[in-house]
């Protein structure tokens, strides 16, 4: 059965287990909030929440392959939604992803909407063939 819950610091050893598996590079800030899928025990999946010049960043979504096509994913991100309401939140998904955060309340941003920094960094990801897009939740 899985489980969703905040993970605790002793956590976050796992979790960026999780990430390296995955490919993902991006460091957990002690600061973040880490929202995860255990079952019986083993990490499923995690996505992090940061704090970024003023804004939420939903980052770092990740199941493994194992749990993946279960929802899992979709219950993370319902856990998100009471931290995503505190304030504006932003995040960069691969585009085939959109349907997925429009879900949560997110929509498609415009530049004019974007940080600076988030423009950047959606820059970076795309240029190196990621294909992500930026997503804004007022």
């Amino acid at each position: 059965m899985i489980e969703i819950f905040e993970a605790t610091q002793s956590e976050l050893g796992d979790v960026a287990s999780l990430y390296a598996e995955a490919g993902y590079g991006a460091a957990i800030d002690p600061a973040d909030i880490v929202i995860v899928a255990k079952d019986c025990g083993a990490l499923a999946g995690a996505v992090r929440l940061c704090t970024e010049e003023g804004v939420t960043v939903l980052r770092g979504m990740q199941i493994r392959s194992a749990f993946q096509r279960q929802g899992i994913g979709a219950r993370l991100l319902a856990a998100c939604l009471p931290f995503l309401d505190r304030r504006q939140a932003f995040c960069l998904p691969y585009a085939h992803l959109v349907t997925f955060y429009a879900a949560a309340g997110f929509e498609l941003a415009a530049d004019a909407d974007l940080p600076d920094f988030l423009k950047r960094r959606r820059d970076v990801y795309n240029a190196q063939g990621q294909n992500v897009v930026a997503m804004r939740r007022p």
